[in-house]
């Protein structure tokens, strides 16, 4: 009888011994979900979106002569305030720009094709200024360009996001 129990216990300890094995030699295989990003088409700005509001400056960067320019509204590391600072576009292709001390001074403007990702304004300012607003895009309710005049001699480039005012 003790023999017999010793064979079943061995065959039974060198069975959960095996078993043991085999689940601690699986081997876990890793699975990858891949999902495809869906990127948003920026909307074509149209007359109707430049001319349903004037524009505030939400965000600028950038450069006026040699001199490093930067506003954030409601930020603290301004540059310069541009807090009321704004600009109206009209569909007869006029316009009012508004300076942060509330003068204004009219301009006229056109987009320069059919994709309207440059627009051209002539600020009539004491000396004509000719303003370009460059790779123009309209996402979420913003205006994004790059701007680029001369005033005073100085070369102005910069960035921009403006929001409805």
């Amino acid at each position: 009888m003790r023999k017999l129990f010793c064979i079943r216990a061995v065959a039974f300890i060198s069975f959960v011994f095996i078993f043991q094995l085999s689940i601690t030699s699986c081997t876990k295989t890793n699975t990858v979900i891949k999902t495809d990003t869906l990127q948003e088409k920026d909307t074509t700005l149209t007359t109707a979106i430049l001319t349903a509001n004037s524009w505030k400056i939400q965000e600028t960067i950038g450069m006026v002569g040699g001199n490093y320019l930067y506003y954030l509204r409601g930020g603290s590391n301004n540059t310069e305030s541009l807090d009321n600072e704004y600009i109206t576009f009209n569909t007869n292709n006029t316009g009012t720009y508004t300076d942060n001390n509330g003068n204004q001074t009219s301009f006229t403007w056109n987009f320069t094709d059919a994709t309207n990702r440059k627009i051209i304004w002539i600020w009539n300012l004491p000396t004509t200024i000719t303003v370009t607003w460059e790779s123009i895009s309209y996402d979420d309710g913003a205006i994004h360009y790059a701007e680029t005049y001369i005033l005073n001699g100085l070369n102005v480039l910069g960035s921009e996001t403006r929001i409805p005012k």
